[in-house]
């Protein structure tokens, strides 16, 4: 890693993880925070691994956000007017489908189960329970 890097991390530290996570959870992006930070994708995520948990506190940061994208999604619902009904429309389902990535509490979309059932399979187990259910009823009327 080089002195530069070394700087910008140290600089990172000196702005605190609770600070940096606090603003994830409150809504600003990644992408945001790394550019506020002037850093790159690879140097966010050595300094998420450079402490043991902080990893940890990472997602729940992030999941937190999607409490706040989801809060924002139903005030916006909520404030829209016949003027802008169509812009905020697309604006709560952005928010909905951050915050469903974000927190799996708000992934609403339909689970897909397959279930593949062959009609011979079916047949070939019933007949192999009636035969067995024939085959104890020869034995118990071979005992009377």
């Amino acid at each position: 890693m080089g002195e530069i890097a070394r700087k910008k991390l140290a600089a990172i530290e000196d702005i605190g993880e609770e600070s940096i996570f606090d603003d994830i959870a409150s809504g600003m992006t990644v992408n945001k925070m790394i550019k506020k930070l002037n850093i790159g994708w690879r140097l966010w995520y050595k300094w998420v691994d450079s402490k043991v948990g902080r990893r940890d506190r990472y997602y729940q940061a992030m999941e937190a956000a999607g409490h706040y994208y989801a809060a924002r999604a139903v005030d916006t619902a909520q404030e829209a007017d016949a003027g802008n009904v169509n812009l905020a429309r697309l604006q709560v389902d952005t928010d909905k489908w951050i915050a469903s990535k974000l927190n799996p509490q708000y992934d609403v979309r339909q689970k897909d189960v397959q279930i593949n059932i062959s009609v011979n399979d079916l047949h070939a187990q019933a007949a192999a329970l009636l035969s067995d259910v024939e085959d104890a009823e020869v034995i118990d009327e071979g005992d009377v």
